[in-house]
């Protein structure tokens, strides 16, 4: 299998605090890959690294293939990678399944798609559904699919990790 996340002796350095040094690692295309370590050693730096909060200082870091070191988020994000944050945030009155249906943009934010092309909302709207329905099932999760997402505990909550990453727009998701 082929590796979707490859950080090659990187480094990152915040004045004189070396926090980042000579890291590499790679992670497999479909994997569940942990990071492990004490606070303070450098995972959530990592994190931003990977996903272009920060630049590093060196090294090289790519993605499906790509070279992205230095790339910003929101051209990342547009590349199909996103980072999520460790805690949850829901819509607490939405049930689960359409907590992971709020994926933007979407046809039918548009007025003019919902006056002049609902076939375009309705058809784009069953298919967000349908990854929707994948996705909770993926992780375990059908049997709460119509539970309020604030009922939901915190595993359940953490469980489909990058909400907005089940969309098919994203391959990637950096959870730290």
């Amino acid at each position: 299998m082929s590796s979707i996340i490859k950080v090659d002796r990187v480094n990152k350095t915040f004045g004189t605090l070396q926090v980042i040094n000579d890291c590499s690692i790679e992670v497999e295309q479909g994997s569940i890959t942990g990071l492990i370590g004490p606070n303070g050693a450098g995972k959530s730096t990592l994190f931003n690294l990977i996903a272009g909060t920060f630049a590093p200082d060196n090294g090289k870091i790519s993605f499906d293939g790509e070279d992205i070191t230095g790339v910003p988020s929101d051209q990342l994000f547009h590349r199909g990678l996103l980072r999520t944050f460790q805690i949850a945030q829901e819509f607490s009155h939405m049930t689960a399944l359409e907590n992971l249906m709020m994926v933007p943009p979407q046809a039918g934010e548009s007025l003019f798609n919902t006056w002049l092309r609902p076939s375009l909302v309705k058809e784009e709207e069953a298919q967000v559904r349908q990854k929707a329905l994948d996705v909770i099932e993926f992780v375990g999760l059908k049997h709460v699919r119509n539970e309020l997402a604030g009922n939901l505990s915190g595993g359940q909550k953490k469980a489909p990790g990058a909400w907005a990453n089940h969309d098919g727009r994203c391959s990637g998701s950096v959870a730290g």
